[in-house]
């Protein structure tokens, strides 16, 4: 076994004969030697390089679902800052101010954007915390979960007129899913993205926070990461913001070690693969 966070030794290790790379980063150079299987930390795989790799006769399989919990957590945690009023708080806390208002969850409507393993698991905490939940699967049909009124993507715009607040954990999209037209649906509510920052328009999110369109946004992920330094996003605040850290716990090794462990069987040519990609 070889650990390492330096590339070139990456290289060396599979021309010398390793077969299994467990990574997060990538280089198009590492398919090389003997490399016949990837298995990824994270549940997104835009890093990779999907078709090359299939081309080249490796597997690639990702570590989906070992994230769900703490991201789901982390998702209904910047909604209830945003919802309590703690993100405003926490500016100005000196200000002292007991009458800022705050507001409940229990009895509204949770849209939920990506019913995967992700927003099925927030689906569930919002439910326990006495949220309606409906939302959007690629594939609703057969959908059997926590939400009660499941669409397809292309109907995001009705979630988000029915919805009071919107979480987003959707991959990666070439259009953002969420634009000026849905959060004018959401009207007064909230939207937390921990999925993918291409899939809000930020230009208009910055415009619905700054003219009051929205009550809040609670944000994980942007399109340009990290936030850069004169985004207006750091000056409103309406906005909650953390550093794509969702993904972050104490239990996240042990899962992604669980799932390891299974395809470690599966390359060894004696069980199915979990989480193939190609």
């Amino acid at each position: 076994m070889v650990r390492t966070d330096n590339p070139d030794d990456v290289v060396a290790a599979l021309d010398d004969g390793v077969e299994i790379f467990l990574t997060y980063p990538w280089e198009d150079r590492f398919i090389t030697g003997g490399l016949r299987w990837v298995q990824a930390i994270s549940a997104g795989m835009d890093q990779f390089p999907i078709g090359a790799l299939g081309g080249a006769g490796v597997v690639v399989t990702s570590a989906r679902g070992a994230h769900a919990p703490a991201v789901a957590e982390h998702a209904i945690a910047l909604l209830m800052a945003l919802v309590r009023n703690i993100g405003t708080a926490v500016r100005d806390v000196r200000g002292w101010d007991p009458r800022r208002r705050s507001y409940e969850v229990r009895g509204r409507t949770l849209g939920v954007l990506g019913l995967g393993a992700i927003g099925e698991e927030v689906a569930r905490l919002a439910a326990a915390l006495g949220m309606r939940v409906i939302g959007t699967k690629l594939s609703p049909h057969g959908y059997e979960g926590i939400a009660e009124k499941v669409l397809t993507p292309d109907q995001t715009l009705e979630i988000c007129t029915e919805a009071d607040a919107v979480v987003v954990a959707l991959p990666r999209e070439e259009t953002p899913a969420i634009g000026e037209a849905e959060l004018a649906a959401l009207k007064d509510g909230w939207i937390v993205n921990v999925g993918r920052g291409s899939a809000i328009d930020e230009p208009a999110l910055v415009a619905a926070l700054a003219d009051g369109t929205l009550r809040g946004a609670g944000l994980d992920v942007f399109a340009v990461e990290p936030l850069q330094d004169d985004s207006p996003l750091w000056d409103l605040p309406t906005a909650v913001i953390t550093p794509h850290a969702a993904w972050s716990s104490d239990n996240l090794a042990e899962r992604i070690a669980e799932v390891f462990a299974v395809n470690l069987t599966a390359h060894r040519g004696e069980g199915p693969w979990l989480n193939r990609v190609v």
